[in-house]
């Protein structure tokens, strides 16, 4: 789901080097990446997400909790979009608030901030774009009213961070970000955080997956499974994705029970399966994908890391969307899931998205 390093929005931008480590990974092993995902299927993807009204209204909502006394209340509002990609999400929002308030946007790819500066000319629209990291916000000496991180918060946690953790794949790294937040907001200032969800307190709870499509009349089913592990993703059944998954994903080791052509699994990894069998273009986006969606946060880890770091929680709460309107939608015959009395479930039972509305208090030290 990413592109360019911590700029994370369309998401998912990244965040320390710019050096790529090697895209197959094993176990806890620090995984860097080699090569850029697949832009030209990403970007219409989220493009498309951008139009859903409820996932604008949202952020539009967060915005209006900015907390601001009557002399902030005659000025323009500053907006920063941390990992802003091709600047889809600030033109968007700018059709339906005030003229004069100001855009700012921040990634590590200069290649996407020109072409989101091309599409700032030919819409008609303005923003001041940075080329800079999530972890060492360039916001601190001019304070923001609200800095949006959407999806990129699984996307730092990717990432190694020389100045705070030495390996990749820490939660570290997003509590990191949000102390920058924090310290880049005027006092009622906004982080407001859209991102892919795990599973909350019912996280353990087992679910199947039944009647997985091994027969899509495309690719035949591989039977061996040295043969499997070593497949292109991107040329297999709907079964067969199913058991790549839960040998690429480590988190699945000894989680998965298989009845057949049924998998039974807790309700997180389904969660997860159904997000990361959609990232297929090329084999370099599962690779990314299978990695990053580790760092997908529960609303109770979340809300400690607020806690720790200052802010006061306005929302945290996972959202599910029904199958019609997601763009994780499952196709008919693809697979159904079941609960373990067999009962049918569908996508609203799993939470897609992680909504956050966090307000950095109006009395503050700094």
């Amino acid at each position: 789901m990413k592109i360019s390093p911590i700029s994370i929005y369309v998401p998912h931008n990244r965040i320390t080097n710019t050096k790529r480590q090697s895209v197959f990974f094993k176990g806890n092993e620090e995984a860097k990446r080699t090569s850029e995902p697949n832009l030209n299927t990403y970007i219409p993807l989220m493009n498309n997400k951008m139009k859903l009204n409820d996932n604008i209204r949202f952020f539009l909502n967060g915005i209006n909790k900015i907390d601001t006394d009557e002399k902030r209340k005659r000025q323009p509002l500053h907006i920063a979009d941390i990992g802003c990609c091709d600047g889809a999400l600030a033109r968007t929002l700018s059709d339906f608030l005030p003229s004069d308030y100001k855009y700012y946007g921040l990634d590590l790819s200069p290649e996407m901030l020109e072409i989101a500066q091309k599409k700032d000319e030919k819409s008609g629209k303005t923003a001041q774009y940075t080329v800079g990291n999530a972890f060492n916000l360039p916001y601190k000496t001019e304070k923001k009213d609200a800095i949006i991180a959407s999806s990129i918060m699984h996307e730092l946690y990717s990432y190694a961070n020389e100045e705070y953790n030495e390996k990749a794949y820490s939660k570290s790294s997003i509590l990191h970000f949000m102390q920058q937040a924090y310290d880049s907001l005027k006092p009622g200032g906004v982080l407001i955080i859209k991102d892919p969800a795990t599973a909350g307190s019912d996280a353990w709870e087992k679910i199947k997956i039944c009647n997985a499509n091994k027969e899509d009349g495309t690719y035949p089913p591989i039977e061996d499974e040295e043969e499997l592990r070593k497949a292109d993703i991107t040329k297999l059944c709907t079964l067969d994705k199913l058991k790549r998954f839960c040998m690429d994903f480590y988190p699945a080791n000894n989680q998965c029970e298989w009845e057949g052509d049924t998998c039974i699994m807790p309700r997180w990894l389904i969660t997860e399966f159904v997000r990361h069998r959609k990232w297929l273009a090329t084999p370099e986006n599962w690779a990314y994908e299978i990695k990053e969606n580790y760092g997908t946060m529960r609303p109770d880890e979340m809300a400690d890391f607020a806690s720790r770091v200052g802010f006061n929680v306005v929302k945290i709460e996972n959202i599910s969307i029904p199958n019609k309107n997601n763009i994780y939608a499952i196709r008919e015959g693809e697979f159904e899931l079941k609960d373990m009395n067999d009962n049918d479930l569908s996508l609203e039972d799993f939470p897609m998205f992680l909504e956050v509305v966090l307000k950095k208090p109006r009395q503050c030290n700094n």
